[in-house]
Protein backbone atom coordinates (compact mmCIF):
# COMPACT_ATOMS: atom_id res chain seq x y z
CA UNK A 1 0.00 0.00 0.00
CA UNK A 2 2.60 2.92 0.82
CA UNK A 3 4.44 1.79 -2.08
CA UNK A 4 1.41 2.78 -4.03
CA UNK A 5 1.73 6.19 -2.51
CA UNK A 6 5.28 6.55 -3.42
CA UNK A 7 4.96 5.65 -6.38
CA UNK A 8 1.99 7.86 -7.28
CA UNK A 9 4.24 10.95 -6.02
CA UNK A 10 7.03 10.50 -7.63
CA UNK A 11 5.00 9.82 -10.90
CA UNK A 12 3.22 13.11 -10.16
CA UNK A 13 6.19 15.11 -9.19
CA UNK A 14 8.00 14.12 -11.99
CA UNK A 15 4.94 15.10 -14.46
CA UNK A 16 5.23 18.69 -12.58
CA UNK A 17 9.05 19.02 -12.80
CA UNK A 18 8.32 18.22 -16.72
CA UNK A 19 5.75 21.02 -16.94
CA UNK A 20 7.59 23.16 -15.27
CA UNK A 21 10.68 22.16 -17.96
CA UNK A 22 8.49 22.73 -20.85
CA UNK A 23 6.71 25.67 -19.68
CA UNK A 24 9.77 27.59 -18.52
CA UNK A 25 8.08 28.76 -15.33
CA UNK A 26 9.77 30.04 -12.78
CA UNK A 27 9.13 29.21 -8.65
CA UNK A 28 7.79 32.94 -9.14
CA UNK A 29 5.29 31.95 -11.80
CA UNK A 30 3.81 29.28 -9.85
CA UNK A 31 3.87 30.83 -6.62
CA UNK A 32 1.48 32.99 -8.13
CA UNK A 33 -0.72 30.73 -10.22
CA UNK A 34 -1.11 29.01 -6.65
CA UNK A 35 -2.30 32.01 -5.23
CA UNK A 36 -4.73 33.06 -8.04
CA UNK A 37 -6.34 29.66 -7.30
CA UNK A 38 -6.51 30.32 -3.41
CA UNK A 39 -3.89 27.30 -2.94
CA UNK A 40 -1.12 28.40 -0.46
CA UNK A 41 2.45 26.79 -0.15
CA UNK A 42 5.35 28.44 1.21
CA UNK A 43 7.88 29.10 -1.57
CA UNK A 44 10.59 26.87 -0.01
CA UNK A 45 8.21 23.96 0.16
CA UNK A 46 7.95 24.83 -3.69
CA UNK A 47 11.67 25.09 -4.21
CA UNK A 48 12.60 21.90 -2.40
CA UNK A 49 9.56 20.05 -4.86
CA UNK A 50 11.08 21.28 -7.72
CA UNK A 51 14.77 20.48 -6.58
CA UNK A 52 15.95 17.84 -8.61
CA UNK A 53 18.37 16.67 -5.38
CA UNK A 54 14.85 16.21 -3.42
CA UNK A 55 13.04 12.98 -2.91
CA UNK A 56 9.12 13.64 -3.69
CA UNK A 57 8.74 10.77 -1.39
CA UNK A 58 9.51 13.10 1.15
CA UNK A 59 6.22 15.02 0.45
CA UNK A 60 2.94 15.00 1.84
CA UNK A 61 0.82 14.41 -1.07
CA UNK A 62 -2.63 16.02 -0.23
CA UNK A 63 -0.72 18.81 1.31
CA UNK A 64 2.04 20.05 -1.21
CA UNK A 65 1.98 17.47 -4.11
CA UNK A 66 -1.94 17.98 -4.85
CA UNK A 67 -2.32 21.72 -4.73
CA UNK A 68 0.47 21.90 -7.44
CA UNK A 69 -1.09 19.31 -9.49
CA UNK A 70 -4.03 21.00 -9.47
CA UNK A 71 -2.45 23.94 -10.36
CA UNK A 72 -0.08 23.63 -13.11
CA UNK A 73 -1.29 20.55 -14.34
CA UNK A 74 -5.10 22.14 -14.78
CA UNK A 75 -3.75 24.78 -16.78
CA UNK A 76 -0.78 22.44 -18.87
CA UNK A 77 -1.74 19.27 -20.37
CA UNK A 78 -0.09 16.61 -18.59
CA UNK A 79 1.06 15.08 -22.30
CA UNK A 80 -1.73 12.67 -21.96
CA UNK A 81 -2.98 14.25 -25.54
CA UNK A 82 -6.43 15.45 -23.38
CA UNK A 83 -7.12 18.75 -24.20
CA UNK A 84 -10.33 18.74 -22.21
CA UNK A 85 -10.00 20.67 -18.75
CA UNK A 86 -12.47 18.78 -17.33
CA UNK A 87 -10.90 14.92 -18.21
CA UNK A 88 -7.75 16.69 -16.12
CA UNK A 89 -9.95 17.62 -13.16
CA UNK A 90 -11.48 14.44 -13.01
CA UNK A 91 -8.23 12.41 -13.26
CA UNK A 92 -6.78 15.05 -10.53
CA UNK A 93 -9.72 14.23 -8.73
CA UNK A 94 -9.81 10.40 -9.19
CA UNK A 95 -6.41 10.57 -7.69
CA UNK A 96 -6.33 12.62 -5.19
CA UNK A 97 -9.68 10.34 -3.83
CA UNK A 98 -6.83 7.68 -4.97
CA UNK A 99 -4.55 8.83 -2.02
CA UNK A 100 -6.84 9.67 0.43
CA UNK A 101 -8.36 5.79 0.27
CA UNK A 102 -4.90 5.31 1.12
CA UNK A 103 -4.05 7.38 3.71
CA UNK A 104 -6.94 5.90 5.40
CA UNK A 105 -5.74 2.90 5.01
CA UNK A 106 -2.19 3.63 6.24
CA UNK A 107 -4.24 5.67 9.36
CA UNK A 108 -6.32 2.11 9.86
CA UNK A 109 -3.02 -0.10 9.84
CA UNK A 110 -1.01 2.64 12.01
CA UNK A 111 -3.86 2.25 14.36
CA UNK A 112 -4.12 -1.25 14.61
CA UNK A 113 -0.41 -1.59 14.82
CA UNK A 114 -0.42 0.88 17.90
CA UNK A 115 -3.35 -1.59 19.03
CA UNK A 116 -1.36 -4.88 19.07
CA UNK A 117 2.04 -2.63 20.91
CA UNK A 118 -0.45 -1.35 23.42
CA UNK A 119 -1.78 -5.14 24.18
CA UNK A 120 1.80 -6.56 23.69
CA UNK A 121 3.00 -4.08 26.23
CA UNK A 122 0.58 -5.06 28.65
CA UNK A 123 1.59 -8.69 28.48
CA UNK A 124 5.29 -7.69 28.94
CA UNK A 125 4.25 -5.66 32.07
CA UNK A 126 1.98 -8.21 33.27
CA UNK A 127 5.20 -10.89 32.89
CA UNK A 128 7.46 -8.15 34.59
CA UNK A 129 5.18 -8.35 37.43
CA UNK A 130 5.33 -12.06 37.92
CA UNK A 131 9.07 -12.00 37.65
CA UNK A 132 9.67 -9.82 39.80
CA UNK A 133 7.29 -12.03 42.39
CA UNK A 134 9.34 -15.18 41.69
CA UNK A 135 12.69 -12.91 42.45
CA UNK A 136 11.28 -11.91 45.76
CA UNK A 137 10.23 -15.57 46.60
CA UNK A 138 13.27 -16.44 45.53
CA UNK A 139 14.73 -14.20 47.64
CA UNK A 140 12.61 -15.09 50.67
CA UNK A 141 13.54 -18.57 49.63
CA UNK A 142 17.62 -17.76 50.14
CA UNK A 143 16.69 -15.75 53.61
CA UNK A 144 15.37 -18.80 54.88
CA UNK A 145 17.61 -21.15 53.79
CA UNK A 146 20.50 -19.03 54.90
CA UNK A 147 19.12 -18.99 58.21
CA UNK A 148 18.99 -22.95 58.88
CA UNK A 149 22.16 -23.03 57.39
CA UNK A 150 23.32 -20.49 60.23
CA UNK A 151 21.08 -22.36 62.79
CA UNK A 152 22.56 -25.63 61.80
CA UNK A 153 26.18 -24.01 62.57
CA UNK A 154 25.22 -23.37 65.41
CA UNK A 155 23.81 -26.73 66.57
CA UNK A 156 26.70 -28.57 64.70
CA UNK A 157 29.28 -26.23 66.96
CA UNK A 158 27.72 -26.78 70.25
CA UNK A 159 27.52 -30.44 69.15
CA UNK A 160 30.95 -30.12 68.61
CA UNK A 161 31.78 -28.10 71.47
CA UNK A 162 29.68 -30.69 73.90
CA UNK A 163 31.50 -33.84 72.34
CA UNK A 164 34.92 -32.24 72.88
CA UNK A 165 34.19 -31.16 76.64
Amino acid sequence: MPMEIEEIKKSTVQKLRQVKKDRDLTISNIMDMLESKSKYLSEGTVKRLFSDSSDPTSFKYRDTIAPLADVLLDLYSDKSGSDDVGALKALIHDKNKTISILIARDEERKADFEHRINHLQKQINKLEEHLDFRERVIERKDAVIEKLITREDKVMDALISKINK
